[in-house]
């Protein structure tokens, strides 16, 4: 089939309204699309949201550039959700496979589509693609998934074997206004009465935050219908519906087409968006997924879709407006026409390297060049706050050397500043950490001033020694670029849940309780990143053990769920760095050019 010109594509667009689209088990679907006007065959571009699709992300001022740019582009509200029918007690991810299979059929057989299906779409609208892919609708050539949800053990439910609280206690909560919205109501009173309980769970997040104990009761998820989901997919782990539909979707085996991941380097999904890309590149079924799959990593965030972070790149750069992938029909379209050439014209992955604010091609990832570099944590045993004496450094410790300790009290959680976050709480970004490392339970490594730019790209690893006097506790590392003003930016950062400390990926979460006092090796995983470390910066280590509401906080108990502060436990923390225990990060290195 020739390359479709999106250059000769009539310009003048014919919208339609709530197109019905019958599954094979009677429900119905609708969906709004945007043509060409005029006779003719188009190819198609399908999103499809749980969002209403009068407010899907990034399509509502998008729906006639698709079609302006040759496409018959189609947003279709999911079952259970916007227009479409199906139960009001919607259940996220659980149909998604078979419904967008049938719906990409359907698109394919409208009388103005030429038989070409791609999907496109952020988010939630990412996760229906890959689930869709993974049932190999005949007609589907490929997937645009632009800030995807990943596996849920890697990206979503869970990070280092931690539940992500801001993120999913904003988003179920989110859920819950809409699909107590669709309920039958007995009088136009009671629905109005309904709206403004569902209004105040939203508020009730943004005033009271987080706080809420204990957490297999959390309010407002708890009052929100969809609640009741969420805590059964955390009782019910592996074998969850829709833990059951995350493992299916990234069956990269399965998955025939190529797909173009967008991703940022602040976006909470990152780690979930680069294992999509690495997957089909290594494993994808077939040749052509495997070899015309594609990846952008740009600085940015979740949400607001199409925004940058904002304090970790220059304003105003032209360049890193010109590849905004949420003004993103332009870039799909090109993407998609690009599939009948033999050649790849463009680079495997394009990455955007903070610091130095520039784009650059590369041919895989992890880069094949990258050298594994550590930098080793030590101190006099005081590295408390960002004025105390740890040090990091690229030579390791030479004999014993004091631990350094501090206090990790639940009642008083370190609060989240910046990283890969979402919610209505924090802001994400690269926010300065300076503001928090006054706090004695944040220990503080800082490098020499650089003589010479280090490219940091790919994933970093944080090997603590600890020891603990509770059975269970948590650790979170982060990397930090210190500027000559002293501005310490957050670039990346990950946590660890010490009981899953030998796989916290694990979706069956396999448990070990510490041995208090006993030294225990944690390996902290943190999200992959680009940034230049510039010469006259320095490099900065901070390790603590919450970063509260993004991660639910540890009570240094067993129960993770029905525990309250009541039953809580102060934690008594020790870091060890000596030539036996040698703390350190493990750094991807991009050796400078010549």
């Amino acid at each position: 089939m020739s390359s479709f010109d999106p250059a000769t594509a009539p310009k003048d667009v014919v919208i339609h309204y709530d197109v019905p689209c019958t599954l094979s088990d009677g429900t119905v679907l609708r969906a709004d699309i945007a043509r060409p006007a005029g006779e003719g065959r188009w190819p198609v571009i399908l999103a499809r949201t749980p969002y209403g699709k009068a407010v899907a992300p990034g399509f509502t001022t998008d729906l006639t550039h698709g079609a302006r740019h040759g496409y018959v582009t189609i947003v279709q509200d999911v079952r259970g959700r916007g227009t479409s029918d199906g139960k009001a007690d919607f259940q996220p991810w659980v149909d998604e496979g078979q419904d967008g299979a049938e719906a990409v059929e359907w698109a394919a057989s409208l009388p103005y589509s030429d038989g070409r299906v791609h999907m496109s779409g952020p988010s939630y609208l990412g996760f229906v693609q890959w689930a869709a892919a993974a049932e190999r609708p005949p007609s589907l050539r490929a997937i645009h998934p632009i800030v995807p949800v990943g596996h849920f053990t890697r990206s979503f439910i869970y990070s280092g074997g931690v539940f992500e609280l801001e993120l999913n206690g904003y988003w179920w909560t989110m859920l819950g206004v809409e699909a107590l919205m669709r309920r039958d109501w007995d009088s136009p009173e009671a629905k109005a009465e309904a709206v403004t309980r569902a209004a105040g769970w939203l508020e009730a997040l943004a005033r009271d935050g987080y706080d809420h104990l204990p957490l297999d009761r959390f309010a407002p998820v708890a009052e929100s219908i969809q609640g009741a989901q969420l805590f059964d997919l955390l009782r019910n782990g592996a074998n969850d519906p829709s833990m059951k539909a995350s493992v299916r979707s990234n069956d990269y085996g399965n998955i025939t087409v190529p797909a173009l991941v967008v991703a940022g380097w602040y976006d909470i999904f990152i780690r979930g968006s680069i294992d999509q890309f690495v997957g089909m590149r290594s494993k994808g079924g077939s040749e052509v997924a495997r070899q015309k799959s594609r990846l952008i990593v740009g600085p940015w965030a979740h949400h607001p879709q199409g925004k940058m972070t904002g304090e970790q790149i220059s304003p105003g750069s032209a360049a890193i407006q010109a590849l905004n992938p949420f003004g993103h029909m332009g870039a799909a379209a090109r993407y998609f026409s690009s599939l009948d050439e033999e050649e790849n014209a463009e680079a495997p992955v394009k990455i955007w390297v903070m610091g130095a604010d520039r784009w650059r091609d590369e041919q895989e990832w992890p880069i094949s060049r990258t050298v594994v570099t550590p930098w080793y944590l030590s101190s006099g045993g005081r590295a408390n706050t960002s004025g105390g004496d740890g040090a990091l450094t690229p030579q390791p410790v030479k004999g014993g050397a004091p631990e350094d300790a501090f206090v990790y009290d639940p009642a008083n959680p370190v609060p989240t500043r910046g990283g890969a976050v979402f919610g209505v709480s924090c802001v994400p970004g690269g926010s300065d950490q300076n503001v928090i490392e006054k706090r004695d339970d944040i220990l503080v490594y800082k490098s020499d001033i650089l003589d010479q730019d280090i490219e940091v790209t790919g994933t970093p690893f944080v090997e603590l020694w600890v020891k603990t006097d509770v059975v269970d506790t948590d650790f979170v590392a982060r990397l930090v670029d210190v500027h000559p003003d002293g501005t310490a930016r957050l670039i990346t950062d990950g946590i660890l849940r010490a009981r899953y400390r030998d796989n916290p990926d694990d979706p069956t979460r396999p448990a070990a309780p510490l041995e208090p006092g006993k030294p225990y090796l944690l390996r902290i995983e943190l999200l992959p990143t680009s940034n230049l470390f510039k010469a006259g910066h320095r490099l900065q280590v901070d390790v603590t053990s919450s970063c509260f509401p993004r991660w639910a906080r540890n009570l240094n108990i067993w129960d993770e769920w029905s525990g309250t502060l009541a039953d809580a436990r102060v934690a008594h923390q020790q870091v060890l760095h000596d030539e036996v225990h040698p703390s350190r990060i493990l750094l991807p290195v991009i050796p400078a050019a010549g």
